[in-house]
């Protein structure tokens, strides 16, 4: 029998909204966001002026409000983050239906390791690529190792990682242009609207 391999997206995907942005107020709580405000709406208004690139603004908010913070103080908070995500339940049918048909599931997402590989455990994944954090023992060192998880990088990941097979039949899941390098190489996908609506080989550009 042909072999099956999922890879999905998760914010905005699997999940409702961006988990990323969600993180920078949960972990730092208000007190230190509120700190990090004004440099955080710096880059925000940067991007949007787009003086600065998606991932650039990535980098710098999550210097701003990671650096310097231990793990453990993290990890104490993994569950409560979990119990945030609000999962599509359109998406969790069909991705529990492929994997009871045997599809190993793979999440592929921009958002970071320091809570993501906790997530995919969660939600029973087979495993995680995801970007990836630099740290100097349990601290943060607010620098991210590599590129940001995204567009082309995806794909990159997927094919030097040990769940890619070049046999094996690819099913992707994703709701974005960030996502379209994986539908290229894709035998099927599917794309995500925002409100959970699945839809099987078409996207909206």
């Amino acid at each position: 029998m042909e072999s099956r391999i999922v890879f999905t997206d998760f914010d905005g995907t699997f999940i409702k909204g961006d988990s990323y942005i969600r993180s920078l107020l949960f972990f730092s709580g208000y007190l230190n966001f509120f700190k990090t405000s004004p440099e955080l709406i710096f880059i925000v208004i940067e991007y949007f002026l787009k003086f600065i690139t998606r991932d650039e603004a990535k980098r710098r908010s999550f210097e701003a409000v990671f650096r310097g913070m231990n793990t453990d103080h993290i990890e104490k908070k993994l569950e409560d983050f979990y119990f945030q995500m609000h999962v599509f339940p359109k998406v969790k049918k069909k991705i529990g239906e492929l994997r009871d048909a045997g599809c190993k599931i793979i999440i592929v997402t921009a958002s970071p390791d320091i809570y993501m590989n906790y997530m995919a455990k969660k939600f029973s994944f087979d495993g995680c690529i995801c970007t990836e954090s630099e740290k100097e023992g349990n601290i943060l060192t607010g620098k991210l190792k590599g590129k940001n998880c995204n567009y082309a990088e995806k794909v990159s990941r997927i094919k030097n990682s040990e769940y890619f097979n070049p046999d094996a039949q690819i099913i992707v899941f994703g709701n974005s242009r960030g996502d379209e390098e994986m539908f290229k190489i894709s035998t099927e996908f599917y794309f995500v609207d925002k409100i959970g609506n699945i839809k099987k080989g078409k996207t909206p550009w």
